[in-house]
């Protein structure tokens, strides 16, 4: 394992580690971070030419708790507005959508 000084630390490029020099100490380590994955599963078209898109939510760094239960996304596609009106017939759309989602 190579390793290089950097004034009274050592830098070890393979962890991304930085150690003290005197007492061999990690002082600091650097990690990935862990994104969030959002996956397409609906697309709902809806009324007056707008489009919701069903997404759900993963990462790996989430509790297990918060895996099984699951976290899903609504958005609307063209994104011209934070919120979106929906009408009847669009709700009826969605909620069979989302029956489906809550029931695997």
């Amino acid at each position: 394992m190579r390793r290089y000084e950097i004034g009274k630390m050592q830098f070890d490029p393979v962890t991304n580690s930085y150690f003290d020099l005197l007492d061999g100490q990690l002082l600091a380590k650097m990690e990935t971070e862990v994104k969030s994955a959002f996956e397409d599963l609906h697309t709902v078209e809806l009324e007056k030419d707008k489009t919701l898109v069903v997404k759900q939510i993963t990462n790996e760094a989430w509790s297990d708790e918060t895996k099984a239960r699951g976290v899903f996304f609504i958005e609307e596609k063209n994104r011209s507005k934070k919120g979106i009106t929906l009408t009847k017939s669009d709700c009826g759309k969605l909620a069979i959508i989302l029956k489906e989602i809550s029931e695997k």
